[in-house]
């Protein structure tokens, strides 16, 4: 048995005595390595969205350019809602009349998902809330806009434009009083936020 021991031992060294040997590879020293980034999931990067928090201005300086007609403003209300998304809330008040005004946006996302542009995300969203909602054709700002359902003594329109979903809220009016007032008011509020 050790001799048989002693015979696989000399195999295996002979064996490996007989490998080729790997040649240690040379480089250039002049040259440059080059790397290759690692592959996306699908589709080509999104280019640069147009609203994002950090550009996006604040309560007091939107109703500098909206102008004298709002009340004063309580402070800002920011809230990051999920990774990809972002909201700024202002409201003004005087009395029992308020206006709300929301921009909420969302940001390019890459995940094994896939490439997702804000603009889908914000398309994606708005579609799936306003479907039903009655559409406004008089307001001319953004890709679409739509009415929320009626609400006693206050009307809501929401804008869709580009990665952004703009809401503007009017308290204390109602009907088609309460809709002209917002309509001037979204004009004014989507002007204001122009980056």
């Amino acid at each position: 048995m050790r001799a048989f021991a002693g015979a696989v031992a000399v195999l295996a060294l002979v064996a490996g005595c007989s490998a080729k040997r790997a040649e240690t590879p040379t480089f250039d020293p002049t040259s440059t390595p080059v790397s290759t980034p690692p592959t996306k999931p699908s589709g080509s990067p999104p280019g640069s969205v147009k609203y994002t928090t950090e550009k996006l201005k604040s309560c007091l300086e939107i109703r500098q350019q909206v102008g004298a007609e709002l009340p004063a403003s309580q402070p800002d209300d920011d809230q990051r809602l999920g990774s990809d998304s972002s909201a700024r809330t202002c409201t003004f008040r005087a009395g029992e009349q308020s206006i709300v005004f929301n921009v909420r946006s969302w940001e390019n996302t890459d995940n094994a998902a896939g490439v997702t542009s804000g603009p889908d995300h914000a398309k994606k969203y708005f579609g799936d809330r306003t479907a039903s909602w009655e559409q406004d054709s008089g307001v001319n700002i953004g890709s679409d806009a739509r009415w929320r359902a009626a609400q006693a003594s206050a009307c809501a329109l929401e804008v869709l434009d580009e990665n952004a979903v703009l809401t503007i809220m009017r308290s204390g009016t109602e009907g088609e009083q309460c809709r002209a007032s917002v309509r001037e008011l979204a004009k004014k509020f989507y002007a204001a936020v122009q980056p």
